[in-house]
C-alpha cells in the first residue's frame, strides 16, 4: 500500500518539476528571436555583411558577428541589447521600424542601410530571410 503511495508522490513531483522547468526555460528560448545580425551589421556597425546563419554573420572587412540571445559578440567586442536598444563600444542605437537612431542614424530600405553621412552598406541574406 505504501509503495503505491510513494510512486504516486514521486510521479507528482516529477511532473511539477518538468512543468516548472518548461515555464522557466520558455522565455529564455524566446529571446533568441529578438536579434537580427543583419540589422546589427548594417545599422549599428555600418558595415556590409553576409548573414551566414540564423545568428551569425561576417562583415565586409572580415569581422565575425554572433548573436547569443542577449547580445552580439563581435571580433571587436560585445554589444548588449535591451528590447529595441543595442549598446556597446560607445554606441547606443534604438530601432524603430526601418529607422535606427541614437549615437548614429541609419535608414533601412530592404537590405540596404544608409546612415546620416550618406554611407551605404548592404546585407546579403538567404532568400527566405529577406524582408
Amino acid at each position: 500500500m505504501l509503495d503505491g503511495l510513494f510512486v504516486w508522490v514521486e510521479t507528482f513531483y516529477m511532473k511539477a518539476i518538468l512543468i516548472a522547468m518548461a515555464v522557466l526555460v520558455a522565455p529564455v528560448m524566446a529571446e533568441d528571436e529578438d536579434g537580427d545580425v543583419g540589422n546589427f551589421a548594417g545599422a549599428v556597425l555600418n558595415k556590409s555583411a553576409i548573414v551566414t546563419g540564423r545568428r551569425t554573420a561576417v562583415t565586409s572587412d572580415g569581422k565575425f558577428i554572433y548573436f547569443n540571445g542577449r547580445g552580439y559578440a563581435t571580433s571587436d567586442g560585445y554589444y548588449g541589447i535591451n528590447g529595441n536598444q543595442t549598446f556597446g563600444a560607445g554606441k547606443l542605437v534604438i530601432m524603430s521600424k526601418s529607422l535606427f537612431y541614437g549615437t548614429s542614424t541609419t535608414w533601412k530600405n530592404g537590405n540596404s542601410y544608409t546612415d546620416n553621412t550618406s554611407k551605404s552598406s548592404w546585407v546579403t541574406r538567404s532568400p527566405k530571410d529577406n524582408d
